[in-house]
């Protein structure tokens, strides 16, 4: 058995490198009073959210295994991890943003900015894994910032433009 040195440096790199944004996150909004009822009603919404990710992400694991796709247990806790960490960032982050605005947002323009992120996600995710080029999951990042971009700015009416 050997020791994967990146693997350990990414791990525990990672680990160290995210509690000390969350906690230097924490300091500034301290200062700057943002820890208040509406951060935490935020975050725990945010949190709960997240397990329906994380609990879809589980059963399309259970699926693949059931089609007879041989997953190894550190990729599936990896892939578990990272489908519920950032769930729950990016549901925490839309959902500051969007309790904040003077105008709330589309429910319509959010559901289709996800519905890009999840369509291109998929779609590379698949042309990853037939072709077994890790690489084309990279090209999934512009349709993901546009879906997202789409998802959180606010409509602009046509009495703006007159």
């Amino acid at each position: 058995m050997e020791v994967q040195i990146g693997g350990l440096i990414g791990l525990y790199g990672g680990a160290v490198i995210g509690i000390l944004a969350w906690w230097f996150g924490r300091r500034l909004a301290k200062k700057q009073r943002g820890l208040d009822e509406l951060h935490a009603h935020i975050w725990q919404k945010a949190r709960a959210i997240s397990w329906f990710f994380t609990l879809a992400s589980i059963y399309l694991l259970f699926t693949l295994i059931l089609f007879g796709m041989e997953l190894r247990v550190s990729m599936v806790l990896a892939v578990i991890m990272v489908v519920h960490m950032a769930s729950w960032g990016f549901t925490g982050m839309f959902l500051s943003i969007n309790m904040n605005m003077t105008e709330p947002l589309k429910p319509s323009r959010v559901i289709f900015g996800i519905f890009i992120v999840a369509v291109s996600v998929i779609c590379f995710a698949i042309l990853s894994i037939t072709t077994s080029n890790w690489w084309f999951l990279l090209a999934s990042v512009p349709p993901n910032t546009i879906g997202v971009i789409f998802a959180l700015t606010p409509e602009k009416s046509s009495e703006e433009f007159w």
